[in-house]
């Protein structure tokens, strides 16, 4: 009987050792995991710095010797760091809603990608004024689901709206919850913003969710001669 128990026992510590160095395993697994995401997130980040540098280098080439017929290739340029900017904070925030370890880490690059985004929209103004872009864009206020029932269908909204008019539509997402950045703060006190979903369609706003039809119209309304614009009216 007492030689059963002593088994028993062994069992018991073998399975609990096991159980302890699996966890441990799938502990250290995720860290490196995490670890593989930050590098790549802060490459992201590094190269989206030199790719804004270059923009302010060939806006300011256009801008002080008159040479609009460069414009076109800045256009180009800007479009393609849109783009790759968007694609890097959607990891961004994916990755960090998952991060158990290291959220300090993953809000500082939240920060980081925030503030680009602000610098692009405001760079934003200044292609669209000096090469004549075709260009409309959109700052989305979001807040938590608690706050904000309606930002997911939101959200389906403008990225329907996204695919569908390409590189001459721009959405710049902000989380309102997000205090570690003053410029949300400012942005926020700026439009007046309270209620969530708002956004900031080529600077007039629209509080509360905005329908499809509310936000092509308006967009519509700046595009002008858009061809999709232009396929909306016929459907």
């Amino acid at each position: 009987m007492l030689s059963r128990r002593k088994v028993n026992l062994t069992r018991y510590a073998v399975a609990g050792a096991l159980t302890m160095m699996i966890f441990g395993m799938g502990l250290l697994l995720g860290l490196v995991i995490e670890g593989g995401r930050i590098r790549y997130i802060e490459q992201l980040s590094v190269q989206q710095k030199l790719d804004f540098s270059s923009l302010q280098v060939q806006y300011s080439y256009v801008d002080q010797l008159g040479a609009e017929n460069d414009c076109e290739k800045l256009s180009k340029t800007f479009d393609e760091s849109i783009n790759n900017l968007e694609t890097a904070r959607l990891k961004l925030v994916s990755y960090s809603e998952n991060t158990q370890t290291n959220k300090e880490t993953f809000s500082q690059l939240k920060r980081d990608y925030t503030l680009s985004q602000m610098q692009y929209w405001l760079f934003s103004k200044k292609v669209k004024q000096r090469c004549s872009k075709n260009l409309s864009t959109i700052l989305y206020f979001y807040s938590t689901n608690r706050n904000c029932p309606d930002c997911g269908q939101q959200e389906f909204v403008l990225n329907y709206l996204k695919k569908r008019f390409g590189d001459s539509l721009i959405t710049f997402a902000l989380d309102s919850d997000y205090k570690e950045e003053p410029m949300i703060g400012v942005l926020r006190n700026n439009y007046d913003i309270n209620v969530y979903p708002t956004l900031i369609i080529d600077e007039k706003k629209f509080e509360g969710f905005s329908s499809m039809e509310v936000v092509l119209a308006e967009i519509c309304r700046n595009l002008g001669n858009d061809s999709n614009c232009k396929a909306s009216y016929r459907q």
